[in-house]
């Protein structure tokens, strides 16, 4: 007998309509959910339902069918996505860059004035991931950073999370893992419990929209590192190969890919060389 998921004053979520969720966020994003999300999907999407005076989820499915413009596919995925993060997650990561990656850099900024670094956050939610790259960036390079060309791209599915990005506010809980110094220096407190990225990160930093499972990318050029992590968890190995496979025609030779702690990729399907857990490279 199949499954329904009540939600008060609303109609159940029934067999077909989760079939529905799960086939759309697969089919236009890659996104794998499994019955087991059933209770999350239901509560989530009826505060959808209920905002936009609906009275079941079936009329919200037709709604969302109908929409021409895209506008409430968007808020649909926004909905349905987790953006959990934190600054300094995975500081190894970081501690890697400042011993492994930057000091050639430095070395080639030395030689070049106008040396181009570009990084990207993929899947970057609120902002916390490359907004802490761009802090260790500054970190190392000091002043001189300014003599390069350095910049950094965070993108995401959510325009929710981006717009969280953009305005660059944050708990203090999610600075707790950065050094005292690095707070004092990038942030200023914004009243409400908020803290405040700094204009000087901001500036490094674009953020932009983007659906990781439609390519080709409008991106010009190559990046030097790109960070992935804790994305792909919810791909299936299928998208998750074909993934992997465009980042590495994004990145240039000898850059660098990192993956988040609890995702592998099989070296049977891998076109980047192994570094250590969660960090691969492309070969020069």
């Amino acid at each position: 007998m199949g499954l329904s998921v009540i939600v008060e004053d609303l109609p159940p979520l029934g067999d077909a309509d989760y079939r529905f969720v799960a086939s759309l966020l697969y089919e236009r994003f890659g996104i794998q959910i499994g019955s087991q999300k059933r209770v999350l999907v239901a509560g989530r999407l009826a505060k959808r339902v209920r905002q936009l005076g609906l009275q079941s989820f079936a009329e919200y499915f037709d709604f969302l069918r109908a929409d021409a413009t895209g506008n409430e596919l968007s808020e649909f995925v926004n909905r349905l996505t987790t953006n959990h993060s934190f600054f300094y997650r995975e500081k190894d990561h970081y501690e890697f860059l400042r011993r492994s990656v930057f000091p050639g850099m430095a070395q080639a900024l030395e030689r070049e004035s106008a040396l181009k670094v570009r990084m990207w956050s993929a899947g970057c939610a609120a902002g916390e991931e490359i907004y802490t790259l761009a802090i260790v960036m500054k970190d190392f390079f000091g002043g001189a950073i300014d003599r390069g060309d350095f910049a950094l791209l965070g993108t995401d599915i959510s325009l929710a999370a981006l717009g969280a990005a953009r305005a660059g506010a944050y708990a203090e809980q999610k600075l707790a893992e950065l050094p005292q110094a690095w707070r004092s220096a990038y942030f200023r407190e914004a009243g409400n419990g908020l803290f405040e990225v700094s204009s000087e990160l901001r500036r490094m930093v674009l953020f932009k929209r983007l659906n990781l499972m439609v390519e080709p990318y409008p991106f010009k050029g190559s990046f030097d590192v790109v960070f992935c992590r804790n994305v792909m968890i919810y791909f299936d190995q299928a998208s998750r190969s074909r993934l992997i496979h465009a980042f590495h025609r994004c990145v240039r030779p000898g850059g660098y890919l990192f993956i988040g702690h609890s995702e592998s990729i099989p070296r049977s399907d891998c076109p980047f060389e192994y570094v250590q857990p969660a960090i691969y490279r492309k070969g020069a």
